[in-house]
């Protein structure tokens, strides 16, 4: 399956920068108002087109979500209050310092605050990292640790405390990510450097990083895979006998008994005596 991460990362941007575009329109529209009127319906046009984009935008967030009312406000902000300076330029006759200085204002405000893009993030629609700050990281990031950047967030959480310089897990991604149950998951632990094995992991050290049970914690080989990729398990994951082959091969032969297979599982009623089907 294709991840959408990187996807969402270049939608994102892209959003970023319309955002920054619009910005810059306003701020041109806000000053020709200050000095003629000949671009006021252009301008008042755009100002509304952004509103009503708006008011349809919050109308796609679910009725119930607590912070719907806030993520409106806040995303209607910049084309309400630039509304409200283009009124103030046509009633007011001539040109004040002071409606430069509020042109400038919103400007500066809108630039470096982006209310819509806090609506965006509050209501979940985006990322709370910028693309900025995503590009910067994958630039500072080892060759190799870029695909932990835009991914489950467990996957950014381990390349922040796992897999740093000294860490329990220094130089692996963590990938394929899977909960398998209320209090459990599975994941692949993967060399960032290819031809470059996966160093060895002390449950110890991760069971005090994660403060779960070490006993709940496995490291194992993947079969079939070579010594870069490592299968991590924590939690007990709820099983049944339709699973229990899988379980086998990935936990249980690799550590205990190397080799080994399930050929067949026999299940008996210990009240009865009798053979179950499983």
């Amino acid at each position: 399956m294709m991840s959408l991460g990187p996807i969402r990362g270049h939608v994102a941007t892209a959003r970023s920068h319309l955002g920054r575009a619009a910005t810059l329109t306003g701020t041109a529209g806000l000053a020709a108002g200050a000095f003629t009127t000949d671009f006021y319906p252009a301008t008042v046009g755009g100002t509304g087109a952004a509103i009503l984009y708006g008011l349809l935008w919050s109308a796609t967030l679910p009725k119930e979500a607590p912070v719907r009312d806030t993520a409106t406000a806040l995303y209607l902000t910049p084309a309400v209050t630039m509304a409200g300076l283009l009124v103030v330029e046509r009633l007011v006759p001539g040109v004040r310092w002071w409606e430069l200085a509020a042109d400038a204002v919103w400007s500066v405000a809108v630039w470096l605050i982006r209310p819509a893009r806090i609506a965006r993030v509050m209501a979940g629609r985006e990322p709370s990292l910028t693309p900025e700050a995503v590009e910067q990281a994958r630039q500072d990031a080892p060759t190799g640790l870029e695909q932990a950047v835009d991914r489950h967030p467990l996957a950014a959480w381990w390349s922040e405390h796992a897999a740093v310089e000294n860490g329990v897990a220094p130089g692996t991604v963590l990938e394929h990510i899977e909960k398998t149950g209320p209090q459990s998951m599975t994941a692949l632990i993967r060399s960032a450097h290819h031809g470059t094995p996966v160093p060895t992991i002390s449950t110890t050290r991760l069971s005090a990083l994660l403060d779960w049970d070490e006993e709940e914690i496995t490291v194992a080989k993947v079969p079939g895979r070579g010594a870069g990729v490592r299968r991590l398990t924590v939690g007990r994951a709820p099983q049944d006998a339709a699973d229990m082959y899988v379980h086998w091969a990935q936990h249980i032969a690799p550590k205990g008994m190397p080799g080994t297979t399930i050929t067949g599982i026999r299940v008996v009623d210990t009240d009865t005596g009798r053979e179950i089907d499983a």
